[in-house]
């Protein structure tokens, strides 16, 4: 029996592909013992999260829900200890090349952006101790920041410098507003040959009484960083008010009728009156045994 080269060489072909997927995928060397110099907060891993929902969660699905595609070989759940047992720098590496259906994103995404991938996978990793390389004789840039609102374009406007110049060029800026419930991450940009990054907000974003809202930014080039937390009157105003109120009659005494108050206290008396009538009648029942 024949069979064509044209069959033989495409089912190779699949054989040694699948075998590939199937065995370990293993990263050595440098790259495996790569580590981030960004700090794996909860502000970082929200902006890693934005990420993840737009890019990751078609095959591995949302994290401790197991309900990943299923693929050859399946991709699995970040919460799974597979993923716990890695290095950072291997799954660093790992999101950025890609093999076989896990598809590269290192042209997709920035380092600093895969990095806060990592950031929102290790959020799931209970006892996870984040790991820092050595910068000893590394020469780290001090960042400082100022932060303005333009409200002819609704912008947040950050302005970076350093120990040399007042115009730091190429510098990453994140910003967040702070809330009762944790972060909402704005955006993120970096400053030009003025030092200077805009970042959208919106205006509509919920303020307090005055408009003002907690700003939270973090800002890195290279080994240095810096983080400003800031009010700033960028929002709507709104005014809070009790949750209950102007549902009952009761929720606020200034709310209530008059008649309902005086009921209520009348209430109160005859309760007290009765309970001194009953002591009073068990007295005289036990001086009459």
């Amino acid at each position: 029996m024949k069979i064509s080269l044209l069959t033989i060489i495409p089912a190779f072909f699949f054989a040694s592909l699948y075998l590939q997927a199937q065995s370990d995928w293993i990263v050595a060397g440098e790259e495996g013992g790569k580590l981030s110099i960004q700090i794996f907060d909860e502000d970082f891993a929200l902006e890693g999260k934005q990420i993840y929902n737009t890019a990751c969660t078609s095959c591995h699905g949302m994290p401790e829900q197991e309900n990943y595609t299923m693929l050859s070989p399946p991709p699995g759940d970040i919460s799974e200890d597979r993923f716990k047992n890695q290095k950072d720098g291997e799954l660093l590496y790992k999101i950025q090349k890609g093999r076989v259906s896990m598809p590269a994103f290192e042209n997709s995404y920035s380092e600093h952006e895969i990095w806060s991938i990592v950031a929102y996978i290790r959020s799931f990793h209970s006892g996870y101790e984040q790991e820092f390389p050595d910068l000893e004789g590394i020469e780290i840039p001090v960042l400082a920041m100022k932060l303005g609102y333009d409200e002819n374009v609704d912008k947040l406007v950050v302005r970076v410098s350093d120990e040399k110049t007042d115009q730091s060029e190429g510098v990453n800026v994140r910003a967040y507003v702070k809330g009762m419930f944790g972060s909402h991450f704005l955006g993120k940009a970096i400053t030009n040959a003025y030092g200077i990054a805009y970042i959208p907000i919106d205006s509509k974003l919920p303020g307090d009484e005055q408009g003002y809202v907690s700003v939270l930014l973090k800002a890195d080039k290279g080994y240095g960083n810096a983080k400003l937390e800031e009010r700033i009157q960028a929002a709507a105003p709104t005014h809070r008010t009790s949750a209950i109120e102007g549902r009952h009659l009761w929720s606020r005494a200034s709310k209530a009728p008059i008649w309902m108050i005086v009921f209520f206290n009348l209430i109160g008396i005859g309760v007290w009156l009765a309970m001194i009538y009953i002591v009073i009648a068990l007295r005289k029942i036990k001086k009459l045994q």
